[in-house]
């Protein structure tokens, strides 16, 4: 397995990997992963190959504040393994490797939000040494807007 920097004819894949974890194309990864290729920092975006063929991939950014904090902050967006792949280290290889990239950058704290009954995601997390923070994530649902 190898681990690279991805590129804009990866997103196919992407796609194709979203699509088998979800049962469908939740169509925003794609637009969003094509605009941080070609806008934001690309050394976030990394994918898994094997064989040639792309089985996961990594997709992370750095903010340069967060409330409270007073240096830059790396988040990881999304990571998706091709089912076929999954238990074979394919998730941990691409985290760490994103890890590493932030490390090397100067960041000291990364991020993510997954959801509360998502508990493989929360094991796969704890594996790559994360914990519960110290901050709370809120929400407000907004509705629609008022014509």
């Amino acid at each position: 397995m190898r681990i690279r920097p991805m590129r804009r004819e990866d997103l196919r894949a992407v796609t194709r990997i979203e699509k088998a974890l979800t049962g469908k194309r939740a169509g925003t990864l794609e637009k969003d992963v094509a605009r941080i290729l070609r806008q934001g920092d690309p050394r976030g975006c990394l994918v898994a190959e094997e064989d040639g063929g792309v089985v996961g991939f990594i997709v992370g950014d750095v903010r340069p504040w967060e409330f409270g904090e007073t240096s830059e902050v790396g988040w990881i967006r999304a990571i998706g393994v091709d089912p076929e792949f999954q238990g074979h280290g394919v998730g941990r290889a691409l985290g760490n490797a994103l890890l590493a990239r932030f490390r090397a950058r100067g960041v000291r704290t990364v991020r993510t939000l997954v959801e509360w009954h998502a508990g493989d995601v929360i094991a796969y997390f704890k594996d790559l040494g994360f914990d519960r923070s110290r901050q709370v994530a809120l929400e407000k649902a907004l509705g629609r807007a008022k014509r």
